[in-house]
């Protein structure tokens, strides 16, 4: 397990800000809730906690690595630190059950209890309520970190409970620079990569770059071939992109990207993310007023909108296109 200290985090000032305000003060909560898309620092920043408790030898809030609970932390073999994952597609209650059982006894060795859940939401309708009866009655020296998608996928009363941290996407710039620092990309497909992950570093560290790049360049061929004349083009456009909605998220925000090249090509050229389709962003510029590309934009958003409503993507994507044709 390659455990990093809480200053390692990139990307969540915020939320490394309450950690160090909260441990300084001796007032780190019994039960935390870190929530925010996947691939974002949460799971490593539960980590990076609970070393840093567990440390002996910590210095303001990094952990020394070097002690016996650091290495031990590190090793995922420290007798006081629990961890627990969806077994299959969820959490059982047996496994909560194991941590209630542990946290009724003594530290073995450090001079608390930690248990970290990952991905919580996930926890079946009675490991949920049998979680809950932990939290109303915290073990002495325990302490909790939960990781979810969103606080809404929790019982209200399991949120209430904790205190909660959420966690924000990563700006793309960010991104960019730590593929190209940890990987060696190029930094032209580390850009396009990093528009992609749509603020998830751990979705651009495991992505395909020359998929990606083949993946927008399909995309901006069928966006800008778009026409109400050509329907079945549209709707067959449509279909393709509502098949898998975890890339549809993806693709939207390329589409915007794209968009967005187009308004900055004529106001601040340097600014341009995909700088490998300059000269196509330059030709296909002279075809758009600067308020066409900006209701553009609106449409896909107030589409995005919607999509987190509505269970019929296919429906919402037909009616984006369809009044996307009727920007020019």
């Amino acid at each position: 397990m390659n455990t990093v200290n809480l200053e390692d985090i990139i990307g969540q000032d915020r939320a490394i800000r309450f950690l160090r305000r909260a441990y300084e003060k001796n007032r780190i909560p019994h039960a935390l809730l870190f929530t925010g898309i996947p691939g974002i620092g949460k799971r490593s920043c539960a980590f990076a906690l609970a070393r840093l408790l567990q440390c002996r030898s910590a210095k303001g809030i990094a952990a020394c690595g070097v002690c016996p609970d650091c290495r031990k932390v590190d090793s995922g073999n420290h007798p006081d630190l629990l961890f627990v994952e969806p077994s299959g597609v969820s959490i059982k209650v047996e496994q909560i059950r194991a941590i209630k059982n542990e946290f009724a006894l003594k530290p073995f060795e450090a001079e608390r209890r930690i248990a970290i859940i990952a991905d919580a939401h996930t926890m079946n309708p009675t490991a949920a309520n049998t979680f809950l009866k932990i939290l109303e009655e915290p073990p002495k020296g325990s302490f909790m970190v939960l990781t979810a998608h969103q606080a809404s996928d929790l019982l209200t009363t399991i949120v209430s409970r904790c205190q909660h941290i959420a966690f924000a996407p990563l700006p793309a710039a960010l991104i960019a620079d730590r593929l190209v620092k940890a990987t060696q990309a190029e930094p032209k497909a580390a850009d396009i990569v990093a528009v992609w992950a749509n603020g998830s570093l751990g979705a651009a560290l495991a992505a395909d770059s020359e998929e990606i790049r083949k993946d927008r360049n399909w995309l901006i061929e069928e966006f800008e071939s778009l026409s109400v004349n050509r329907m079945s083009l549209l709707l067959g456009f449509a279909e393709s992109l509502s098949k898998d909605k975890d890339d549809l998220v993806n693709r939207l925000e390329m589409l915007k990207v794209w968009i967005r090249d187009l308004v900055f090509a004529g106001l601040c050229p340097q600014k341009i993310i995909n700088k490998d389709l300059k000269e196509r962003i330059e030709e296909t510029l002279q075809r758009y007023s600067l308020l066409s590309l900006l209701n553009k934009t609106k449409i896909i958003q107030e589409a995005q909108n919607a999509l987190q409503k509505s269970g019929n993507r296919l429906l919402v994507l037909e009616w984006m296109l369809i009044r996307l044709c009727q920007e020019v």
